[in-house]
């Protein structure tokens, strides 16, 4: 049996060693846009001297279930557990403090956001929460340090399901893992064992961009700039920022369960800066997540020093202030960050000229950060949009669709691309 997989991330991957453990599978072909495996778990190693920026995935989450953590220690990565806690950056009176994000009033709002998601999630089609006025400090703190605000989904409380968040399966409660080398080195790792793992019967296609699938009972022909291969079976693993895109056209189309699903399944916003810092501002603890007010564009900034790479300070973005920010200028946005810290900082905080950051959003490989379920229309009671990470996932003829979208358990996660990638090899096998 042939098969080939789109997508080189982590799905792609796992997909691919499953496959290969099989030996009735006599060739897998792995089709992918970029120079090299990870997808959307990606490490830059080379913008910061001595420092792994993980532009993706920035953890081992859940460690005791998650692959990725037998996979790093049998491939001698050294994690090193997150220290948790968090401050809010205050502007009272033209006075700058620290606050804790269990002030009563900020509490107050997150408590109303868990309220109206208590209720929400028992209907299969309403979002977690109203928009609010965002009229104040409070408001913003309330909605961004939320567990279900775009810090955990990447998308807005009014933007995505609550039905969708409820049905995931709760964490490990285990500390996340960091990666010292990087999340995206270790993913990028794994990848290159398969040539070395199954060299007869495995080829890897990089930049090479898939244009159309054609699919039937009989088999699949992918089509790309250079040629095209004809398999058994296809697995694609790509993002559903890409597929929703028409960046792959299929032929027959796609029917109109799996084009409803490319409608909700979208991705949200994350964006992360990362600057090289000069000397060690004694305001900014290592371990710690800071929260600072964005007036223009509107949104939070969260940021910290890592206690392993304390003179590097981090900064995230999240759901609409992210997709703010992706469409400006790089110089543009470091600029208005590093005024802001600047401004909360009165000893001041000053960098080097070493820096990083990501566009999810402008990415072609990917089209945004990771998938939500959008709210497209419909009554409360219509099931069909929360079907989409179901519908995406069933079999077509001989092509199966696979990733973190398609995982409703922890959709959003590395571990859940694992799992999908898993899951989409042992159909093709069955």
């Amino acid at each position: 049996m042939k098969v080939a997989i789109v997508g080189g991330g982590l799905a792609g991957i796992a997909a691919a060693h499953t496959l290969l453990a099989d030996p009735s599978v006599t060739e897998v072909h792995l089709l992918e846009a970029e120079s090299g495996y990870g997808g959307r778990a990606s490490t830059d190693t080379t913008s910061i001297p001595n420092f792994a920026f993980d532009m993706g995935a920035q953890y081992i989450q859940d460690p005791t279930t998650n692959p990725l953590t037998q996979i790093a220690k049998a491939m001698g990565f050294e994690t090193i557990k997150e220290v948790d806690s968090a401050m809010l950056r205050v502007e009272r009176d033209g006075k700058w403090a620290d606050v804790a994000p269990t002030d009563d009033e900020v509490q107050a709002v997150v408590k109303g956001i868990k309220a109206s998601y208590k209720v929400a999630k028992t209907k299969p089609n309403v979002v977690v929460a109203a928009k609010p006025s965002f009229d104040t400090q409070v408001e913003m703190f309330g909605h961004a340090t939320s567990p279900y605000g775009p810090f955990t989904e990447s998308a807005e409380t009014w933007q995505y399901l609550a039905a969708d968040r409820a049905r995931e399966v709760p964490g490990d409660g285990a500390e996340n893992l960091f990666v010292k080398r990087g999340v995206g080195t270790l993913v990028a790792a794994y990848g290159q064992l398969l040539p070395g793992l199954y060299k007869a019967r495995y080829k890897a296609h990089f930049d090479t961009r898939v244009t159309s699938i054609a699919h039937s009972d009989s088999g699949v022909t992918l089509s790309y700039a250079n040629g095209s291969v004809t398999v058994d079976a296809c697995i694609v693993t790509v993002p559903v920022g890409v597929l929703g895109s028409g960046a792959i056209t299929f032929e027959p189309a796609l029917p109109a369960a799996y084009k409803n699903a490319l409608k909700a399944l979208r991705l949200g916003s994350y964006k992360k800066l990362a600057l090289n810092l000069r000397t060690a501002p004694a305001g900014i603890v290592p371990g710690t997540n800071y929260y600072l007010i964005e007036t223009e564009p509107e949104g939070v900034w969260q940021y910290y020093r890592l206690p392993h790479a304390p003179m590097v300070l981090v900064a995230h973005a999240a759901g609409d202030f992210a997709a703010a920010l992706d469409g400006m200028e790089d110089k543009d946005v470091f600029a208005l960050f590093k005024a802001n810290i600047e401004e909360a900082y009165s000893n001041g905080v000053y960098f080097t000229t070493s820096k990083a950051i990501t566009n999810w959003s402008d990415d072609p490989s990917a089209g945004g950060a990771y998938s939500y379920t959008a709210f497209i229309g419909g009554g409360p009671d219509n099931p069909d949009t929360l079907k989409a990470r179901n519908d995406l996932a069933a079999p077509l003829d001989k092509l199966h669709f696979a990733g973190e979208a398609t995982d409703p358990d922890c959709y959003g996660t590395l571990q859940a691309a694992y799992f999908e990638g898993v899951r989409a090899a042992q159909a093709v096998l069955a």
